[in-house]
């Protein structure tokens, strides 16, 4: 049995709890303490994170839930809360970050590659080198009891930058809508990947014509509409590989936003939204 408090002798390893229903009833309710949880983790390198990977558990926190025994339960409700701390090596968690380890009955956590590496960046550790962090388990007990902490472990890793494309794969918009087809002095006008909405964008003025899209510059890949005449509008359009030619039918300056279902030789079509 676990004390929490700094005089044993005067508690004797029990927290007796008085209830006082009126003046003159008092009901007594002792409470046992479980030791203070300890953290393990599947992992103490958790290596090169990867966004490919992003949905990959990177670690697994386990520990054994906090328990409180009392004589009389329906007299004392507990709430118990679990939380990971993670702060930068050697700073004495003088500032952390918090993930939500869960509530009373929770004895593991296992954390995304994109949680780990969001957590990391926003840290200050630098994306594309291995650093180290120091982790621990918060365990906070509703009433005037104190919170607990685990033992310090340690995790090492090397974020990525969050802003980068899924894959090396570029994406060209081609066709009289934009330069024209490629050959001669036409040329793709590139779209750019864009972290905020997840899918690859350009901003630019296009004519009245036909277009479509390839990837890295070569039709080996390209993507067109199911059907032909398609006019994009503000809707996603689902496009496929060596799909139709697709039309702007007034010129003006419109946001192109494609987000391809696979990468390199994988790519099985895409969403379109074409918005002035």
């Amino acid at each position: 049995m676990y004390n929490l408090f700094s005089k044993p002798a005067l508690f004797m390893g029990l927290l007796t709890l008085s209830l006082t229903a009126c003046k003159k009833d008092e009901i007594k309710v002792t409470s046992e303490f479980s030791a203070p949880p300890t953290l393990k983790a599947s992992t103490t390198n958790a290596g090169v994170l990867s966004k490919t990977n992003a949905d990959n558990t990177a670690v697994t926190y386990t520990w054994t839930p906090y328990t409180i025994k009392t004589s009389d339960e329906s007299k004392v409700a507990s709430m118990v809360t679990y939380t990971l701390q993670f702060a930068k090596a050697g700073t004495n968690f003088a500032s952390v970050k918090e993930i939500d380890g869960g509530a009373v009955s929770a004895s593991s956590l296992s954390i995304k590659t994109v949680d780990l590496n969001k957590t990391l960046l926003a840290l200050g550790l630098p994306f594309g080198q291995s650093g180290q962090v120091d982790v621990r388990l918060k365990t906070f007990v509703a009433g005037n009891l104190p919170t607990l902490y685990s033992p310090t472990m340690q995790l090492a890793a090397t974020p990525y930058d969050e802003c980068t494309a899924p894959s090396s794969d570029t994406w060209g918009l081609v066709g009289p809508a934009g330069d024209g087809w490629p050959g001669g002095t036409a040329t793709d006008r590139m779209l750019k990947w864009d972290c905020n909405v997840n899918a690859y964008v350009l901003r630019t003025a296009l004519n009245v014509g036909d277009f479509k899209f390839r990837k890295d510059k070569d039709w080996a890949v390209n993507l067109g509409a199911l059907t032909k005449p398609l006019t994009p509008g503000t809707a996603p359009t689902t496009l496929k590989l060596n799909g139709e030619d697709m039309t702007i039918t007034t010129a003006g300056t419109y946001t192109i936003t494609l987000k391809p279902v696979g990468t390199g030789t994988g790519v099985t079509g895409a969403t379109l939204t074409v918005t002035p």
